[in-house]
């Protein structure tokens, strides 16, 4: 009786060893992975954009230095002679919009851009916002100096003898200044190299450094 039992508990061992094999193998068959290797961690590891190798890349410029000193500069002093413009209207009475003398400046610009090798347009577009901020510049004095919110002048320049000979002169030396950026105007350093070159300069009243971005307005498209 003895002897029946023994061998009875050598069967189920033996059963139980080969239905647990048979797992196993059934496990393997399948593909089935063990758990530490599908863990969130490393599932993310490889997800992240360093494993992929992607880079941000930077769009090259091809804007040297210094590139808009020159045009800036001329902007900068054609600007710096508003004040003198707002005084004199100040005692003359003339209104600060001329549409016969802003068509005069932009068709002589335009002209002056076809004989420099200059884009028209790009011209035209850049001596608009010439006029359009020195006359920001001269309604800010003159509405500074009605409400006596600050001192108005006490004498002026002669605006045809004295001014515009003056504006005249930096308009013939802007155009060229133009032709010579204008192959920059699209370039993603163009921004860039503006602002440094708007970082050099100093204007002559705090209305004037207010009004340059708008006579900056198209130096870049």
């Amino acid at each position: 009786m003895q002897l029946d039992i023994l061998r009875l508990r050598r069967v189920v061992a033996a059963a139980s060893l080969v239905t647990a094999t048979g797992l196993a193998l059934a496990g393997c068959a399948t593909g089935t992975a063990p758990a530490s290797l599908s863990t969130p961690t490393a599932s993310a590891a490889l997800s992240t954009p360093a494993a992929t190798g992607s880079a941000v890349s930077t769009p090259a410029s091809d804007v040297p230095s210094g590139a808009f000193d020159a045009a800036v500069g001329l902007i900068v002093e054609r600007l710096d002679t508003a004040p003198q413009v707002a005084a004199s209207k100040l005692f003359s009475g003339q209104p600060v919009t001329d549409p016969a003398r802003e068509q005069v400046v932009l068709d002589t610009a335009a002209a002056a851009a076809q004989q420099a090798g200059a884009d028209p347009e790009y011209v035209r577009s850049v001596f608009t916002d010439q006029i359009a901020a020195s006359k920001q510049v001269q309604q800010s004095l003159l509405d500074q100096w009605a409400a006596a919110s600050a001192a108005a002048p006490t004498s002026a320049p002669d605006l045809a003898t004295e001014v515009r000979p003056i504006l005249d002169r930096i308009s013939t030396e802007l155009v060229p200044a133009l032709a010579a950026v204008q192959q920059y105007r699209s370039d993603p350093g163009c921004a860039g190299a503006l602002a440094a070159s708007l970082a050099a300069v100093t204007p002559s009243t705090p209305e004037v450094a207010a009004a340059l971005p708008a006579a900056t307005a198209h130096l870049c498209s």
